[in-house]
C-alpha cells in the first residue's frame, strides 16, 4: 500500500523464517495484487517526502484508508493493548476529533540538521486529508489497485525476483534493451560513471545476493 522499498520482502521473509511461520513469496506477490497502492513518495515520486506522509496521518493514516477499503482485521491489538479499531478511532487524522493527535501530525521539518530530541517546533498550518490528489489516497483515487511491489518470474529469476512497480513508469513496463553484465557493484558503478552506459541498458549486476556481496548491499550509487 505504501509503495516502500524492496527491502520490505527480504525483512518480512526473514521474520517470518526466524518465527517459523509459513509465509514466503508467493504470499507477497498475492497480497500485492490485492492491496492497492495509496501513498507515493521519494525516490518514487519528486512531490512528496516523509515528512508529507507524518503530515498526511502516517502509516496510521493507510491503515486508516484499508480499513475503509475493507482489507483489514481491526480487531487484532497492538502493543498498546488497543485494538486497530480503537487505534484508528483515536490516530486516524480522518476520525479523530483530539486536537492533539491533529497537532501530532502537523509537526514539520525545521531544516535544522541536529541529534537534538525537540529541537524544534515547526509546524504545518494544516494537515493533508486530501484522499483525491493527496500523499495518502483512498483506495478510490489510489495510485494504482495493486500494490507498489511485485514478484516476477522468468529465465534470469526461476525462483523469483522483486520489483518496485512503484517506481516504475507505465511506459517502462515493456521494456527492451541490450544487457550489460558486471560481476560486482564495484564494476557497475565504475561502467555507468565511466559513459560505458548509456541511456536504454539494461543493468546486470551478479553476486550481490546474501552470500555473494554478502548481506545484499544497498545499491542506491550513483
Amino acid at each position: 500500500a505504501m509503495g516502500g522499498s524492496t527491502n520490505t520482502v527480504l525483512h518480512l521473509l526473514a521474520a517470518a523464517q526466524e518465527g517459523e511461520i509459513d509465509f514466503n513469496i508467493s504470499d507477497i506477490d498475492r497480497l500485492s495484487r490485492k492491496v492497492p497502492h495509496l501513498c507515493k513518495v521519494a525516490p518514487s515520486t519528486p512531490k512528496y517526502h516523509m515528512e508529507d506522509v507524518h503530515r498526511a496521518g502516517g502509516v496510521i493514516g493507510i491503515l486508516g484508508e484499508l480499513d475503509r477499503a475493507g482489507l483489514m482485521d481491526n480487531s487484532v491489538r497492538n502493543v498498546l493493548g488497543l485494538s486497530l479499531q480503537e487505534t484508528l478511532q483515536q490516530y486516524d487524522i480522518m476520525l479523530t476529533k483530539d486536537e492533539a493527535v491533529k497537532q501530532m501530525f502537523r509537526a514539520g521539518p525545521a531544516g535544522i540538521r541536529t541529534t537534538q530530541a525537540f529541537s524544534q517546533d515547526t509546524r504545518w498550518e494544516t494537515l493533508d486529508d486530501d484522499r483525491q490528489e493527496g500523499c495518502i489516497r483512498s483506495r478510490e483515487h489510489a495510485f494504482s489497485q495493486d500494490g507498489g511491489l511485485a514478484v516476477l518470474y522468468g529465465n534470469l529469476a526461476e525462483d523469483g525476483c522483486i520489483v518496485k512497480t512503484a517506481g516504475v513508469e507505465k511506459e517502462s513496463h515493456t521494456f527492451r534493451g541490450p544487457a550489460k553484465v558486471y560481476e560486482s557493484q564495484d564494476d557497475a558503478v565504475s561502467a555507468i560513471l565511466g559513459g560505458k552506459v548509456v541511456a536504454g541498458d539494461v543493468v546486470v549486476i551478479r553476486y550481490e545476493g546474501p552470500k555473494g556481496g554478502p548481506g545484499m548491499q544497498e545499491m542506491l550509487y550513483p
